[in-house]
């Protein structure tokens, strides 16, 4: 019992409810007795050595301890062993009278001290015997009416200043609850603005990407007619025609005007396969035109059939030659066939044929000015034209090729 331990309980005695409160220390036991209707209180402190002599005049001997323990289970009720009565200086000598058998005393008067006395009995109840353990209270008196404001006024200034800190407490915590929210509300407004920023992104790319496949779209349409235009049939004789008027014009020094395209802006693509069968077609003639030319080889007719046939032989390949340039151009790779076809015009006869070389008369049966080598040099220009046709046409076999290999890159 190294601290205080005080103790408190609501009794209900004969004379009516009252108020017991124990204070423990470790040799000291202090005893308060306060009645509910009057406010008598009644008050007592004993020592270690009073408690124990009274124990031991009782013939039942307790130490301090343990009936200190014991009057602690009789204000809790902890135990059914052990319980409190308060009786006054009459009841008590009634009790003792019959305890001893002795002739019963007349009480004292209303006015000695005795009368106003009190004691609190600790019944401790054994097998077949009851013990009391009485403990004499004397009158305090009522309390002062300036004590009790006094005391009542200190305890509302506790109860004031607790109420201060609790409320103190709670604004703090309401304070930082509030703080906590704000912070959380500008978060979230923070993630709320980066959220939209990335949803309008992502609506512009997602509109940025339907409009490429739009275009890609109509891209790869075009792309389709273009090659279902490409595998078209051959030209007609007419456009043959305007093709060899196109080559003369070139052959004369005038530019030949742009041909507008079917499908507008876009020229048609070549088409190899009308390539490779006007590669066989000359082939033919070329061989006819050999055949024609060891018949009939000193006349001037074979001359001027020649200059035709040369005439018509360069103008489809210009046409040829155009149409191969005309593809090109739709891409970035147009130099072989360029190249190709500016190559050509050396060899083709129909320079020398134009209108601008007039020949002399019929009945000279001589040679125009542009060939002035001689007969035999004529024809040894002659025998060289087919080899010379071939390997043009070898040239624009492989610059074809080479613009095919690109095509398939691209695509």
């Amino acid at each position: 019992m190294a601290e205080p331990r005080y103790l408190q309980a609501e009794c209900a005695f004969r004379p009516g409810a009252h108020t017991v409160r124990v204070t423990l220390t470790h040799t000291t036991l202090r005893v308060e007795v306060e009645a509910h209707g009057t406010a008598d209180l009644w008050r007592g402190e004993f020592d270690a050595t009073f408690i124990e002599d009274l124990t031991r005049k009782t013939g039942n001997f307790k130490q301090f301890g343990i009936f200190c323990s014991m009057l602690e289970s009789a204000l809790t009720q902890s135990s059914d062993s052990v319980s409190l009565e308060l009786l006054t200086y009459a009841d008590l000598e009634t009790l003792h009278s019959r305890k001893v058998g002795a002739i019963t005393r007349p009480p004292p008067s209303t006015s000695s001290p005795l009368n106003t006395k009190r004691y609190l009995i600790l019944v401790y109840s054994v097998e077949f015997d009851r013990i009391h353990y009485p403990l004499p209270l004397p009158y305090a008196g009522r309390p002062d009416l300036v004590t009790l404001v006094r005391e009542l006024q200190e305890q509302l200034g506790q109860l004031r200043a607790r109420r201060l800190e609790e409320t103190q407490h709670l604004r703090d915590a309401l304070w930082q609850a509030l703080e906590e929210k704000r912070a959380a509300e500008a978060r979230h407004q923070r993630e709320y603005r980066q959220l939209a920023a990335e949803l309008t992104q992502a609506k512009a790319s997602e509109q940025r990407l339907q409009l490429r496949v739009k275009n890609l779209t109509a891209e790869l349409a075009s792309y389709r007619r273009g090659r279902q235009k490409s595998a078209s049939p051959a030209p007609r004789p007419q456009e043959q025609r305007s093709a060899s008027l196109e080559s003369h014009r070139s052959s004369r020094g005038h530019p030949s005007p742009k041909s507008l395209s079917p499908a507008g802006s876009r020229q048609p693509r070549f088409d190899p396969t009308a390539f490779v069968r006007a590669r066989q077609r000359r082939q033919k003639e070329a061989e006819l035109r050999n055949q024609r030319r060891g018949v009939a080889s000193g006349s001037t007719s074979p001359a001027r059939s020649h200059r035709r046939s040369s005439s018509a032989e360069s103008s489809r390949s210009w046409r040829l030659g155009g149409s191969s340039g005309s593809k090109a151009s739709e891409r970035p790779e147009p130099v072989p066939c360029r190249r190709v076809t500016r190559t050509r015009r050396p060899l083709s006869t129909s320079s020398c044929n134009g209108p601008s070389m007039v020949p002399r008369p019929a009945a000279s049966h001589k040679l125009p000015v542009c060939r002035t080598g001689g007969k035999h040099h004529g024809k040894e220009n002659r025998s060289k034209e087919p080899s010379a046709e071939l390997a043009e046409i070898d040239a624009r076999l492989q610059a074809l090729q080479e613009y095919m290999d690109s095509l398939n890159t691209y695509m």
